[in-house]
Formats: structure tokens, C-alpha cells, sequence
């Protein structure tokens, strides 16, 4: 399908042509997504059905039929005239019968019709097999039971004269008329029967479809009506990103905006970017500057920096090389987007000249080997331990003595994993080879990775981690000290502070940063000066 979209904002201003046979529509509320499709179903009128969010849900009792142009015409333009004599004089007063006059904001009331359609069709095609004119038919009311019982598959309808009833799998015994159906029964069994029923090649425009509707339903049902009419082309506006991006051929268009007088502000999304899709939609969702951060929802690293940066949005990747690739995505394509976007990522035995590299990209580094030593920072223990009421000076004098201790121990190992970090990095960097034959190849591998003098390498990373210990360096500790889960028991901050555990510690941090407070303000600076964002 090939359309006209509404006129988007710019110098000058244009009216896009899009060809589609999916097109979403997303925005957040506020952005003019419903006008969108009011305007094209406007610009669309006798080939364009749609389906406001505001409609009434009222499944009548029972309904009777009438002729089959009847009902079709009441159906698709709110009413049938007996003056009327073809399509142009029904086109003309669809704003006012269907909508009310008010094609934007009007209550759609259209369900008792579209039983009467589908009941005076059924009438009609059982007539004419009875009658010897037709073969056994599938009718649209067949159709619309068959997906909803798809859907729906512990719940059964049963069809009569102008009644529907329901009743439980496998307990026709317990049926009920269709009228006392749950919210979500009822749009499923509408927006089936409004898509079957919409005229050949039509436009469908669904506002909203995720209304009422469960998650784990949402891809079944629209998968199947799409399957059902595929001589139509659909239409979805929606602020759902999960609805989006369940349509995943379908062309995404991103609504910012109405800017009034027919104008919106929007973008069509580019299919070639390299940002995932479901990505792109939730950062542009967001209008916020946004921060990519490795780990999931549920990782520390994503608590703690929820509290202390609660103007951006957070996007946790994974990995540190996601957060690496989609931030250079985004820088990449700024001219379209206009979002500023940047990453934090574990420092992780990273040497300066890293970290000077990341930062000119728009990476911030943890100036601590991983996100949980944060919580050893000074200002953190000592707000723990006032909290509880401790002496936070002893407090964080013994946590320093027992993490340092504990580095010493550790020592050797610590070296010996900085070293083959180093040697690992050294080695990644040898891919850049200036030559193409395979024997000069490994000639220049060899010969750089040969130059490396190993033993020296090793002593000086002995050395700088010797004077830390000499210096009593606490923040140096925590800057190169890796090892996951160990450093908060070994630091005996729990016994301390009077903190049951490791867990608890933790949460207890997240909640004073909640707290808005003097201490929430004094422990997000801390943190934050825990970050490298501009190094030289």
C-alpha cells in the first residue's frame, strides 16, 4: 500500500509517500498520534476504517438483522439513507454518523452494528446454502469465532439468532450470554470482527490496540488478523514499545509531536541503523538525555546509578562492548535524533590511555575495578555507619585496614591478572596488521609481540601495586582490586555497621540514596566522583 502521510514539520514543509503493509506509529501521549490517523483516514475517507481508543465496549444482548447492504453501509459509514445512491454522498457524512462530528476525540459506539453485520451475514449465507444458490460457507461470524477461540483457548462461543454466548472450555453447561464477557473478551472478539468485516483492500487504522489486552495475547491476535486480511494494510498508533515492536516488519514511525494546524513533528526510523529497533524506540520514547550501562535491570550497577542520575534515562546492555557500539551508534546519528547519549562501563585493570579513548567517545569510566566496590567508597561507609549509629571515622578506619589487608593477600594474583590483561589487550591491538600476505603476517605479529618485554611489564605492575600498599591507598585499592562478592564480606563493613549481610548492605545504601536528603546528596557526589568523564 502506498500513502500519503500527514504534513511533517520542517523547511519546508512535506507530505511523505510511504509504502507499507505494516506502519506503526509511536509516540508518547501527548504526541498527536491520534490525530495522525484521523488525518490520514481524512485524507482516506472511503478506503480508510479505523478504530478509535475511545470506544464503547457494550456487547449487545442480542441484535436483529436487516438486508446485507444495510448493514454493511451502517457499519463502515455509521449510517444507511434510504435517499442515498452511491458511496461519495455516504463519504460525505461519515464524520458526522461515525464520528459524531468530531473525527478526533468522539466516543466510538459502533459495536451493536458490527453484530448486525456479521449476524445479518450469516442469515443471508445460510439462506442461500439452504436454498441450493451457494456452497456450505465460512461466514464472518465463523471466522471471527475460529481467532478468538485461537486466542482464547480456554473459553468457547456459541452462536444462535442474534445472540452470542460463552462458556468454558470443555462446560457448554456454564455458558452466558457475551454481554457479561471480561474488558478483555470483548475487544478481542471487536477488533477481530472489525478487521473481518472492514470492506476489500482496506486501510485499517487501530488506535491504541494494546487496550484492555494481556501482554502474552497482544502478537497471537494481531498476527492472525493480519494473516486473515491480507488485502489490507494496517495502521497501528501506539506509546507501547512492547506492541511495537511485536510488528516487526513493519515501518516504525516515530510521532514527537502535533505542532497544530495539520503539521506534526515526526521521523520515519531508518531500517539500516545499527541500533536495535526496540533500542531506538524506547530511547526517542524517552526525550531524555540517556546513559547505556552494562549489567541488567536488576544489577547494582543500574540501582545505584538510578538514584544519582535520575535526570537520564538508563538502558542497561549487558556487556561493556554493547554499551561501547550503541553509544557510538547513537553519537553517529545525532543529526537525527538529537538525544544526547552516553555510557558508564567498569574500569575493569583498563590503563589510563583506555580510558582517555572511551572518554572522547562519550564512555564514562568507573574510576573502581567494578560497580559493587562503590559501595566501599568512603562517603557510603560513613553514611552507613551514622545511619546505624556507629562511630563512622572508626568505622571506615577499620573497613580501610581490613580492604588493604586483603589486597596484600591477594597480591600475586591481582599482579598476575593485571599482567595478562595487559598481555590480552597488547595482543587484541596485533589484528590491525599493515600487510596482507600471511607470511608477513606473522612476521609483523611476531615481531611486535615479541618486543613486548614480559618481565618488565610484570614489575612495574608489582611495583605500583606494592607502593599502594606502602602508601596505604584505599582508593587506589578499590580502583584496581577485582574479585566479585569478596570485598564487602573482607572488609567487614556488615559487622561494623550492625548490617546483617551482604544483601542487606546493599539495600540499605539504595534506600538512603532514596531519601532525597543531605546524606542521598552527599553519597551521589561521591559516587560521581567515582566516574571518569573527562580524562587527559
Amino acid at each position: 500500500m502506498n500513502i500519503q502521510l500527514p504534513t511533517k514539520k520542517g523547511t519546508p514543509n512535506t507530505e511523505p509517500t510511504i509504502d507499507f503493509e505494516q506502519l506503526v506509529i509511536v509516540g508518547a501521549n501527548g504526541s498527536g498520534k491520534t490525530r495522525f490517523g484521523s488525518r490520514i483516514e481524512q485524507t482516506y475517507l472511503g478506503q480508510a476504517h479505523r478504530v478509535s481508543a475511545q470506544k464503547s465496549l457494550t456487547f449487545p444482548t442480542h441484535v436483529s438483522t436487516t438486508s446485507k447492504d444495510r448493514a454493511e453501509i451502517a457499519f463502515k459509514y455509521g449510517n444507511y439513507y434510504e435517499q442515498f445512491t452511491n458511496e461519495a454522498q455516504y463519504q460525505s457524512q461519515k464524520v458526522d454518523n461515525r464520528w459524531g462530528g468530531n473525527i478526533n476525540t468522539s466516543l466510538l459506539n459502533d459495536f451493536d452494528k458490527l453484530l448486525i453485520l456479521l449476524h445479518t451475514e450469516e442469515y443471508a449465507d445460510s439462506l442461500s446454502y439452504k436454498e441450493g444458490r451457494i456452497a456450505k460457507p465460512t461466514t464472518k461470524l465463523d471466522r471471527v469465532q475460529r481467532i478468538w477461540e485461537i486466542v482464547l483457548p480456554h473459553r468457547k462461543l456459541l452462536k444462535s439468532a442474534g445472540v452470542i454466548e460463552t462458556y468454558p472450555t470443555g462446560q457448554p453447561a456454564n455458558k452466558y450470554n457475551a454481554s457479561e464477557m471480561s474488558d478483555g473478551e470483548r475487544v478481542i472478539f471487536y477488533l477481530i470482527g472489525e478487521v473481518i468485516c472492514a470492506a476489500q483492500n482496506s486501510i485499517i487504522i487501530i488506535d491504541e490496540p494494546e487496550m484492555h489486552l494481556h501482554k502474552s495475547l497482544i502478537k497471537t491476535l494481531f498476527d492472525l488478523i493480519e494473516i486473515e486480511r491480507p488485502d489490507c494494510s494496517f495502521i497501528y498508533l501506539t506509546h507501547d514499545i512492547d506492541f511495537a515492536f511485536t510488528r516487526q516488519n513493519a515501518v516504525k514511525v516515530w510521532a514527537k509531536s502535533y505542532e497544530g494546524n495539520d503539521i506534526w513533528d515526526y521521523e520515519i526510523l531508518d531500517e539500516a541503523s545499527p541500533i536495535p529497533e526496540q533500542l531506538y524506540l524506547e530511547v526517542l520514547g524517552s526525550r531524555k538525555p540517556i546513559i547505556f550501562l552494562e549489567g541488567e535491570s536488576s544489577s547494582i550497577d543500574y540501582e545505584i546509578y538510578e538514584q544519582v542520575y535520575d535526570s537520564y534515562t538508563l538502558k542497561p546492555l549487558g556487556s561493556c562492548e554493547k554499551v561501547i557500539q550503541i553509544v557510538n551508534a547513537f553519537n553517529e546519528q545525532k543529526g537525527f535524533h538529537h538525544i544526547e547519549s552516553f555510557g558508564i562501563v567498569d574500569r575493569d585493570r583498563r590503563q589510563h590511555g583506555d580510558v582517555v579513548n572511551l572518554n572522547a567517545k562519550g564512555i564514562w569510566v568507573l574510576d573502581v575495578a567494578e560497580a559493587e566496590n562503590l559501595l566501599l567508597i568512603e562517603n557510603i561507609v560513613k553514611s552507613v555507619a551514622n545511619y546505624m549509629g556507629k562511630d563512622a571515622e572508626s568505622v571506615f578506619t577499620q573497613v580501610k585496614h581490613n580492604l588493604i589487608a586483603f589486597f596484600n593477600s591477594q597480591l600475586d594474583s591481582q599482579t598476575l591478572l593485571h599482567f595478562k590483561e595487559i598481555l590480552r589487550r597488547n595482543f587484541m591491538s596485533l589484528t590491525n596488521f599493515t600487510t596482507k600476505k600471511i607470511s608477513d603476517v606473522i612476521t609483523e605479529i611476531d615481531g611486535i609481540y615479541n618486543s613486548i618485554n614480559k618481565q618488565v611489564l610484570f614489575d612495574t605492575i608489582k611495583a605500583e601495586f606494592d607502593l599502594v600498599i606502602a602508601n596505604n591507598d584505599y582508593d587506589s585499592v578499590l580502583r584496581l582490586f577485582n574479585l566479585k562478592d569478596a570485598l564487602i564480606p573482607n572488609s567487614k563493613i556488615c559487622d561494623l555497621t550492625g548490617v546483617r549481610n551482604k544483601g542487606e548492605y546493599r539495600s540499605l545504601v539504595i534506600t538512603l540514596l532514596k531519601k532525597k536528603d543531605a546524606v542521598s546528596q552527599n553519597i551521589k557526589a561521591g559516587i560521581d566522583s567515582k566516574i571518569i568523564k573527562n580524562a587527559v
